[in-house]
């Protein structure tokens, strides 16, 4: 591994500090890379960093932080959060900004952070976090069978929906089973993700502002027509049933183990195909239809409620500029440095940064609300009732665009 030689200044600071301090960070599901450099750093700075294992479900953790954060003690010295809770952690007042520590913008530059990552730090004029993970949606495709039948690349939702039914046919008059197109349709934010993205590359928007309020964009039958795409996934055999369980990995693993055409999920997935013997050669990733992917990515922040605001910076320096290609290598966590992707240890475990790159400049974040978790919750409810025939299109448009409305007039 890489040794950052921390520089006198920041030694000088670190040595006028307590040895026997501690400092905390919750992460999900497996604690590969983070505890390789837990244990550098503490190596090199004497503080010690204790790495918890947190729910691998992105909701699961959001509770467990905001719980952390309400209780106004110390928790977690160090946040890492996923791009959207941003709204509602600054608004709460549980983030440090960034400016306590350094010049954010003079900080991003100069480590070369990529700037659609770090203008999701923002909230209100302020950057409050860090972000190390970069992220947007991608479309996986099975590239022997588009060359097999003699299609290209969709560049539509529709067009991804009748390639996706007529291979799946043709391929099942053969005897293979294989669904057409699989995705994250269950009851929770990667949903949300999956929705906007299919909204805007059909060329709507669902929240903006005017003179300073927000308002809802789309009209009834605009979103109608978005939600009845969802459900004819399903009603006309694109999509398995089964869809509505599916969160990241169930679609990855449908996805790898050749049982669908195509694939929507983040980037983290193409580590796995590459490595897998199997589906090296038969896969290839593109922007998504409509080239409008939902910003995604993660973040390190300081707890306001953290008595080692200092040490807790430290750190996260220290992982912007020495463990973001450790958590590639070990991870898969697509660097938000734009220099990284001139590694050639990286690049030749990821034969598709370029699509990444793409996609990340495409990309536009769910919306930035105080009150977004209210908002994502209404457009999971709607959407994944569409979606298991639970309510019709017409009837969920028009109560989800009611209920956004109630909300963002508070």
């Amino acid at each position: 591994m890489m040794k950052l030689i921390i520089p006198a200044l920041i030694l000088a600071l670190i040595f006028s500090l307590s040895y026997s301090k501690t400092i905390s960070i919750l992460i999900g599901g497996s604690l590969d890379g983070w505890k390789e450099i837990a244990d550098d750093f503490c190596k090199q700075t004497g503080i010690k960093v204790d790495v918890v294992q947190g729910p691998p479900s992105t909701d699961g953790r959001e509770i467990m932080y905001s719980i952390s954060l309400l209780t106004k003690t110390k928790g977690f010295d160090i946040v890492y959060l996923d791009v959207v809770w941003l709204g509602k952690f600054a608004s709460a007042s549980w983030l440090t900004p960034i400016s306590n520590f350094v010049d954010p913008l003079k900080y991003f530059k100069e480590n070369n952070l990529a700037e659609s990552s770090f203008l999701a730090s923002l909230y209100k004029d302020t950057f409050y976090t860090v972000p190390i993970k970069a992220d947007a949606g991608v479309l996986y495709y099975r590239k022997d069978l588009l060359e097999k039948y003699g299609y290209n690349v969709p560049q539509t939702w529709e067009e991804l929906k009748n390639i996706a039914l007529k291979i799946k046919e043709e391929e099942r008059k053969q005897g293979n089973i294989i669904e057409g197109f699989v995705f994250q349709g269950k009851q929770y934010e990667g949903l949300v993700c999956d929705f906007y993205e299919v909204l805007r590359g059909m060329g709507y928007e669902l929240i903006g502002q005017e003179k300073g309020k927000f308002v809802v964009k789309i009209k009834e039958d605009e979103l109608e027509k978005v939600l009845q795409f969802f459900r004819s996934l399903i009603e006309e055999g694109v999509s398995p049933q089964s869809v509505v369980n599916y969160e990241e990995e169930e679609s990855r693993i449908v996805f790898q183990q050749g049982k669908a055409v195509f694939a929507r999920n983040w980037p983290y997935a193409i580590k796995m195909l590459v490595e897998d013997e199997n589906m090296k050669d038969k896969f290839g990733v593109s922007v998504l239809p409509g080239k409008n992917p939902t910003l995604g990515g993660w973040a390190l922040a300081v707890s306001k409620y953290s008595p080692n605001q200092q040490e807790a910076w430290i750190f996260i320096d220290f992982v912007v500029k020495n463990g973001l290609k450790t958590l590639f290598l070990k991870r898969g966590d697509i660097p938000t440095k734009i220099d990284l992707f001139q590694d050639p240890e990286i690049t030749q475990k990821l034969p598709y940064y370029d699509v990444i790159m793409e996609s990340i400049d495409f990309s536009k974040p769910r919306t930035i609300h105080p009150l977004y978790p209210r908002i994502s919750n209404i457009i999971q409810i709607y959407v994944s009732g569409v979606l298991a025939g639970k309510i019709k299109p017409k009837e969920a448009a028009k109560k989800m665009i009611n209920e956004i409305q109630k909300i963002i007039s508070l």
